[in-house]
């Protein structure tokens, strides 16, 4: 008998033990998940660092909460974000490039944020920029992360050896230094030192000019956006900058098909003495090339009647699909606080979303990034329409540039096929 209830205590035993297994593992099961993609950097490995403290605070903010990060690499990543989308597997919080927003956004996969934003309290901070680029139909699809813009990177030596006290601020300025910056160094007949590089196949470098020039790249009308590239304004600003290699012959016979790395490297082996390009490049130009260091300037970009600047970057989204949108928004909110936004900034060399964030000694007093930040004011984005994407997948910007640039268009002609072009894709109609 006593054998019998020994027999039983044991089985109970054995049955509580297997009973709390199945809890354990049960809970272990139903533990939330958050699924956040993030864009690949050029400092992989700072960039986790980053996101080990960001995601070690936000689990021990959310007991019982686990933040699965996926690295996402930029080629292919807008063919990704749709098949997850499609597939119905999306993340919950993801970056996207600020001319990918509207686009998501349009097609129902992104959440309405503007309430949200509304109630954080500094949404006034915000870059402006970064604002439009994620609004579509006067809803906010995208809370800003980080900013990025253009400036003038030029030799500061070579200025001074050609007499050149500072950098020039109007477009007829830039002209006649480009042109004296422009020489037969080795003295063989041959240029072999150039102004500029007229990048025929970098659209952010020759897209702003219609800004600086009075203009608007599209114009929303009562039918819908319509194209303004065949403008006064725009043509002007086109001319001014095919001339630079057709007339004024400052830039180097291949630009027609240059992109930024290729005038980055004409910039590094000393062949070209003024580039447009982001705030990373002083740094990178210096440590690829030591002869470089202390010889380099930065100045915003000339302009016509305004200053302008191409004001790209990342926003953060949540997907329409998540079924953790609190969670979501709490982790999206604690990439916002000042603490983080000054962190990654620093580590990927762009700028804080928020503004208020730039005044930081770091950004405020660097004589590269502070000239940088003061021209994030003039920061403008392309039309955020969804359809926008195909404008820049179907490269008609960069086909009507070039073909100026080789002679077998005006650029009245042109500019004038790239808005017929852009109508096609908006669905615009007279």
């Amino acid at each position: 008998m006593a054998g019998w209830f020994r027999l039983c205590r044991l089985s109970l035993i054995a049955g509580i033990l297997v009973l709390l297994v199945g809890v354990a593992a049960g809970v272990a099961a139903g533990a939330t998940t958050l699924e956040v993609w993030i864009m690949e950097t050029g400092n992989p490995e700072g960039a986790k660092a980053f996101f080990n403290t960001v995601n070690t605070e936000f689990e021990a903010a959310h007991p019982g909460v686990k933040v699965n990060l996926s690295w996402i690499p930029w080629l292919g990543a807008q063919q990704k974000f749709l098949t997850s989308v499609t597939g119905g597997i999306a993340p919950d919080v993801a970056e996207l490039g600020t001319t990918w927003t509207p686009d998501y956004a349009y097609m129902g996969a992104l959440e309405d944020l503007t309430e949200r934003v509304k109630g954080l309290g500094y949404a006034s901070e915000f870059v402006p920029a970064l604002v439009e680029s994620a609004t579509l139909d006067s809803k906010l699809y995208g809370l800003p992360w980080y900013a990025g813009n253009r400036c003038m990177i030029y030799r500061k030596d070579w200025f001074e050896a050609a007499g050149i006290k500072e950098f020039p601020r109007t477009w007829t300025e830039f002209i006649e230094v480009a042109k004296k910056l422009t020489k037969d160094v080795d003295g063989d007949g041959k240029v072999d030192r150039f102004g500029f590089s007229v990048n025929g196949g970098s659209q952010h470098e020759f897209m702003p000019l219609i800004w600086m020039n009075g203009g608007e790249i599209a114009v929303k009308t009562d039918k819908g956006w319509r194209s303004n590239v065949d403008s006064p304004e725009a043509i002007e600003a086109i001319r001014f900058f095919t001339d630079l290699y057709l007339k004024h012959k400052v830039s180097p016979e291949g630009s027609i098909t240059w992109s930024v790395l290729n005038s980055r490297k004409a910039f590094t082996t000393e062949t070209l003495a003024v580039v447009i390009d982001l705030p990373l490049l002083v740094e990178k130009f210096q440590k690829d090339n030591p002869n470089l260091a202390g010889k380099i300037g930065v100045a915003p970009i000339p302009y016509s009647k305004r200053p302008a600047s191409f004001t790209g970057g990342s926003n953060l989204v949540m997907f329409s699909q998540s079924k953790k949108k609190d969670l979501a928004w709490d982790y999206m909110k604690l990439l916002l606080e000042p603490k983080h936004q000054l962190a990654w900034a620093q580590l990927v060399k762009f700028f804080p979303a928020r503004m208020s964030v730039l005044k930081d000694p770091s950004i405020a007093k660097d004589p590269v990034l502070s000239v940088y930040a003061d021209n994030l004011k003039y920061g403008r984005t392309y039309p955020a329409i969804h359809q926008w994407g195909q404008v820049e997948n179907t490269k008609i910007l960069l086909k009507a540039v070039q073909e100026i640039m080789m002679g077998k268009k005006t650029v009245e002609q042109a500019m004038q096929e790239l808005a017929n072009s852009m109508n096609l894709l908006f669905g615009y109609q007279e």
